[in-house]
């Protein structure tokens, strides 16, 4: 009797586990999670995403890659006469799978520029400065086409994250197995978060004071804009180069100090001869500031995008 009632208790608790796990994972899936987009390892750039992908993620936003890798409009019209200009940047400019192609300021500026331009968007989630200046440096590795330009969008803080891998991130270069949904969701807080605490504990260095941190920083920022300068010397095209603001910036200027150091980097970076324009978009939209631009602290919202897309053409179209 007493091993049938343990035979019962355990078979109703692995039914509720296996219940749980189906539920969660159908409710995940609604969500627009367990079928990620897939990225290639890259011994140059780090990473970038794999071509020809089509998916709908987050809010049902479609997420599409042409046959070169970078998220594209599929709704722009395009002729053998476009002209391409080409975004780099981090997951700012790429926009996250809950913005839908068409919703990047990527696709808007070519909107509004009204001739027949093409935008391409080379934005990637985690890459850093070092990542995207090889790119630009190394751009017919990655493409038949002859850029216009290149618009790079750089959010302060990138320069710290040195040249990232694919090892670095959460993201995925094969689809998950089942239950997809859970382990896209715990791989993705497996090795943003945990293995970030693990390794920043472990290389934590208690005689360094702040203000010896602070000098550390700044120094690698000025070492890593030195390296940028000399990768995009090597582009065969014309460069525009953006500031991303983050959210702090509009928060009563506590920001200031940082504002003018990378108002002295565009300044220096603008003396390089292949540079076209430069702009710190903090200077065109601090006007028209509202806390619903953002979804966190650096990521945009649709509003966003929008205004975002109106500002850089005024700052770089409209001179």
């Amino acid at each position: 009797m007493l091993n049938k009632s343990i035979i019962e208790k355990a078979s109703i608790s692995l039914l509720s586990i296996f219940l749980g796990i189906l539920i969660a994972e159908l409710f995940a899936k609604r969500l627009g999670l367990g079928n990620p987009l897939l990225y290639d390892p890259d011994n140059l750039v780090g990473y970038r995403l794999k071509p020809n992908q089509t998916k709908y993620r987050r809010r049902g936003a479609l997420v599409s890659t042409n046959s070169e890798g970078f998220r594209i409009n599929p709704l722009s019209f395009k002729d053998k006469n476009t002209n391409y200009l080409v975004f780099v940047g981090d997951s700012v400019t790429f926009g996250g799978t809950y913005i839908d192609d068409k919703n990047l300021f990527s696709s808007k500026y070519c909107e509004l520029l009204n001739k027949n331009f093409y935008c391409l968007n080379n934005g990637l989630n985690a890459w850093g400065v070092l990542n995207m200046g090889r790119f630009i440096a190394n751009f017919e590795i990655y493409s038949k086409k002859e850029p216009y330009s290149f618009i790079l969008v750089i959010l302060p803080g990138d320069e710290g994250r040195n040249l990232k891998s694919l090892s670095d991130t959460p993201f995925w270069d094969f689809p998950p197995k089942e239950p997809s949904a859970l382990n896209e969701i715990i791989r993705y807080i497996n090795k943003k978060y945990f293995l970030n605490y693990l390794k920043n504990k472990e290389f934590e260095k208690d005689y360094a004071s702040d203000l010896n941190q602070k000098i550390i920083n700044q120094t690698q920022k000025n070492i890593i804009w030195d390296e940028l300068e000399e990768l995009l010397k090597k582009s065969k095209y014309p460069i525009n180069v953006v500031i991303t603001p983050p959210k702090k910036w509009f928060k009563e200027n506590l920001e200031f100090k940082e504002i003018k150091i990378y108002e002295e980097y565009l300044s220096e970076i603008s003396k390089l001869p292949i540079i076209k324009n430069t702009c710190n978009l903090y200077k065109f939209l601090k006007n028209d500031y509202n806390d619903n631009l953002y979804v966190d602290g650096v990521h945009l919202s649709n509003e966003g995008h929008e205004l975002w897309a109106k500002k850089i053409k005024e700052c770089l179209y409209d001179k």
